[in-house]
């Protein structure tokens, strides 16, 4: 399905009385984050570690099992030096997001996800020089030190929704707080 222009899949989810602020998709690029800082390396020695393991296996005549065993490994090792970044530019060309006066609504595929604004979760940006970035809600991020790195950030994989790749982070950040604000000042005169 081709989101790029239209907005008919998050107007037949639209509650009455919602409204449609923003719709966006994940810029182009930007495939590598503060991670891989780490990962890539790991996933290198990963990869060359399993490939010595499955050629010296294969040559000094190791039983079968060894060398399908190996190369469930091997896969792993792919995965994780090309395969992720491959997967990631696929769910990237599925995927949009919208922002309503009542929702922020992510949809890659077929599968939605969706959060209230009046109970929204911890929200974090993170922004690169060009203006691009990542939004993040209901993460827990946990921080460390290594080889002279002032602070690394290692994201847990149970943030409940991240808009990756948003062009000019900054402004939606913003139409998000304040969509946020709204909807808590509405809740509130609804408790009243």
């Amino acid at each position: 399905m081709d989101y790029e222009n239209d907005t008919s899949w998050v107007r037949g989810m639209l509650h009455p009385g919602e409204n449609l602020l923003w719709t966006g998709r994940p810029g182009k690029g930007h495939l590598l984050r503060k991670e891989d800082i780490f990962l890539i390396p790991f996933s290198l020695i990963w990869c060359g570690f399993v490939v010595f393991w499955e050629y010296t296996a294969l040559k000094s005549g190791a039983p079968v099992f060894f060398l399908l065993f190996g190369i469930l490994f091997v896969l792993a090792g792919l995965f994780l030096t090309v395969g992720r970044f491959l997967l990631a530019a696929y769910r990237g060309r599925r995927t949009s997001y919208a922002l309503t006066s009542e929702r922020i609504i992510a949809q890659t595929g077929s599968t939605r996800k969706a959060l209230e604004l009046a109970t929204l979760p911890r929200m974090s940006v993170i922004q690169r020089s060009d203006g691009t970035g990542d939004i993040r809600f209901g993460e827990m991020a946990v921080y460390g030190r290594m080889a002279g790195l002032e602070s690394v950030r290692f994201h847990n994989q149970s943030s409940l929704m991240e808009l990756r790749n948003i062009p000019d982070v900054n402004q939606v950040d913003y139409r998000i707080r304040t969509a946020a604000d709204q909807a808590v000042r509405a809740r509130r005169q609804e408790d009243r």
